[in-house]
């Protein structure tokens, strides 16, 4: 066997422990527990002479000394009688050992090389690292001598690196070989695989399990049977295709050099290991999909259908204003915010993000968009409405419906809900207003309003065709590019080009129109989805709401939550007391048909107040309230069908309205002192007054 030694400092250390072999075992185990005999002796071979190159002898190693294994283990050091030179013999009569001067070692002692595509002039070399020691010192070797044996043959280029050495070896015949180093007690092993090129050129509909066993898999079902004994037998399709996924990632050439790699002598040529991925693609094309009629618009048939979808479409706006204001309520506002900063719940960068800057300018964070978005759907509310009255229906309040009921009503695959913001809600609102362009499964709000224009586009006689305004004329809120490229435009309806106009306005601000149109910067759409992203790219994940019930209400209803708390039912029945007022007097202002601006009319003002002045508090002081359910806040509840009756006389109608507010005002004078700020009990007065003055002819019917 082999030894090693080291000569220096006039002594020669020499590690016998496998050089010479075990002559002896006694024929019985010494002990119980013991389960094999003791070892006897080493073999004798005589006194061992040490000499260098010129026969000179340095050292004698005694018979007695290296058959005392047990005593020193084949370790012995001993006193040289002269200095070495050149290499060195160990020997007795019986046995010799010769230093070998060069070594040359790699740890790439066994390959497996590509064998060339010829077809296509493709070869397909690999690296190896080389060192070579002199009489175990690492040094430098001008060249290092080889010979390849073997029926496999490779090409060898050397590039000398410092002391290392880098071999780049090249299959150029398939077989097996070895490399033989220097005068051949090392060598490297390797095998250039066979060329299966020819099988690239299978398609992926040829590659099912069949194809697969016959040129892979049967070779490795005979080599290693134990596969088919401890796990299942490789020509098991069913079992086999349950993990194709598996397969292919485990013969994957990239995972090589993973411990899981199969087969794990690495013998696979790169053409075999991609029919598992071949055949992989073969097992996912059988699952083909059946697709389903594409759901598109829906075909209105008359203008009793239209006005039907338009009063849906009604609901349809107010519901997803509602969702966005209860978004946007549920954040705090910019002073809460800095308390929030104060108490370490929030970094200053996450104020900046939920609520703007301190200086309360153009970005007020995630609340200013959420509310933004709001008011643009409020004018969609009024846009549709004068669809409807243009056909001569009356101005319709519409119903909020969340949950099941908009499903219903609505036939949207996304669910409505009033919920504090976060960005499971940031996501439901981006798929809202999911453009028609852009390819999604199931009907979308767009594909709603598809439905109405055709039916604008198709039905005869919708307008009676007298010339002028249908609905109350409005220019706030309008984006800048309808106002650049249509200043005129008040809303109004009036014939069919006008009718599509507003429908183009409502999706254009809702989705973008197109993804070159100038309008998609500035849609709802887009703008969630920047709103989206800046939350994504925040370093920690970030809960700007407070804890708010989803879809709060004063009474037992199918999927919505009852408020407990008495403060918070007050509150909420003040809520629906003033969202009720507030329509009804968009009913009284639109029975009377005025041709003004709605942005003049003393009433639709009155009800602008009533949702900035009163709604809003209210929600804001909700969002803050208990509700009666451990860890939850109440929120401004999901309103009932509101109560707009109206009247043709304008002044009776104003009669009406002031005794609403002053029973609203008597039902917030029962608050407990400090429910409700005096400010909104004055707005409510006020509006008793001014009511009463529209009544009498006081004031102008148009500010």
């Amino acid at each position: 066997g082999d030894l090693t030694l080291k000569v220096g400092g006039g002594r020669a250390a020499l590690n016998l422990a496998c050089a010479i072999p075990f002559s002896t075992r006694a024929e019985q185990p010494s002990s119980a527990g013991v389960l094999t005999p003791d070892l006897g002796g080493k073999l004798p071979l005589g006194d061992l002479l040490l000499r260098d190159e010129g026969g000179a002898l340095l050292a004698r190693v005694p018979q007695a000394l290296y058959q005392d294994y047990w005593a020193n283990h084949g370790i012995i050091d001993l006193p040289l009688l002269r200095e070495p030179k050149g290499s060195l013999t160990l020997s007795s009569e019986l046995a010799e050992w010769r230093e070998q001067d060069w070594v040359t070692q790699s740890d790439a002692s066994n390959l497996y090389l590509e064998a060339p595509d010829r077809r296509h002039g493709r070869f397909f070399p690999e690296n190896i690292s080389l060192r070579s020691y002199f009489r175990g010192e690492a040094r430098e070797r001008a060249s290092i001598p080889y010979q390849i044996e073997g029926m496999g043959l490779v090409g060898v280029e050397s590039r000398q690196d410092g002391i290392a050495t880098e071999w780049r070896l090249t299959g150029l015949r398939p077989g097996p070989a070895r490399i033989v180093l220097g005068d051949g007690e090392e060598a490297i092993r390797l095998r250039v695989l066979p060329d299966d090129w020819e099988l690239d050129d299978a398609t992926v509909e040829e590659v099912d399990y069949a194809f697969l066993y016959q040129h892979v898999m049967a070779y490795y079902e005979l080599v290693y049977p134990f596969m088919s004994d401890k796990v299942f037998s490789l020509a098991d399709r069913c079992k086999c295709e349950t993990y194709a996924r598996l397969m292919w990632q485990m013969c994957d050439p990239q995972n090589r050099g993973k411990s899981y790699y199969m087969p794990s002598t690495r013998e696979l040529s790169a053409s075999k290991a991609r029919l598992f991925l071949k055949y992989l693609a073969h097992v996912e094309g059988e699952a083909r999909l059946q697709a389903p009629p594409p759901a598109g618009p829906a075909r209105i048939a008359s203008k009793a259908e239209l006005a039907a979808e338009l009063r849906k479409a009604v609901d349809l706006e107010l519901s997803v204003m509602l969702q966005y204001l209860y978004a946007a309520y549920s954040i705090p506002n910019y002073a809460q915010g800095q308390q929030r900063v104060a108490d370490g719940a929030w970094t200053p960068e996450q104020l900046q993000l939920a609520c703007g800057g301190g200086d309360r300018r153009r970005d007020g964070g995630i609340r200013a968009a959420l509310l933004e978005i709001a008011h643009e759907e409020m004018i969609h509310y009024l846009v549709v409405n004068n669809l409807l009255m243009a056909l001569g229906e009356p101005f319709y309040a519409g119903v909020p419906l969340m949950g099941e009921a908009a499903r219903q009503a609505f036939g949207l695959d996304t669910e409505f809900a009033l919920e504090p913001f976060s960005e499971s809600a940031l996501a439901r609102f981006v798929r809202l207003e999911w453009p028609h362009f852009i390819p999604a499964p199931g009907k979308s709000i767009a594909d709603f309003y598809a439905a109405i224009r055709q039916a604008f586009l198709d039905l005869p006689d919708l307008f009676d065709g007298e010339a002028g305004k249908r609905g109350g004329e409005h220019h706030l809120f309008l984006n800048e590019l309808t106002n650049r490229a249509n200043p005129g435009y008040q809303l109004e309806v009036f014939d069919r080009d006008s009718a599509l106009f507003g429908i183009a306005f409502v999706t254009d601000q809702g989705e973008g129109g197109a993804l070159d149109s100038p309008h998609y910067e500035h849609s709802h759409f887009q703008r969630l989805r920047e709103l989206a992203a800046r939350i994504m790219a925040q370093p920690a994940p970030f809960e700007p709401a407070l804890p708010a019930l989803r879809n709060p209400v004063l009474d037992e209803e199918p999927g919505c939550q009852r408020v407990r708390d008495e403060r918070a039912r007050a509150l909420m029945g003040l809520y629906q007391g003033v969202y009720e007022l507030m329509f009804a007097m968009m009913a009284q202002h639109f029975a009377v048909k005025p041709l003004g601006s709605l942005r003049r009319s003393r009433l639709m003002n009155a009800a602008i107040d009533l949702m900035t002045g009163l709604l809003r508090p209210l929600s804001c002081a909700l969002m803050n309230l208990p509700s009666g359910i451990a860890g939850r806040t109440a929120g401004p509840p999901l309103p009932g069908p509101a109560d707009t009756r109206s009247c043709d006389d304008y002044a009776l109608g104003c009669k009406l309205l002031a005794r609403r507010c002053e029973r609203l005002l008597a039902q917030a004078s029962m608050l407990e002192p400090g429910w409700l700020p005096d400010a909104q009990l004055e707005l409510l007065d006020f509006y008793r007054r001014q009511m009463l003055d529209l009544a009498c002819g006081k004031l102008s019917r148009e500010a």
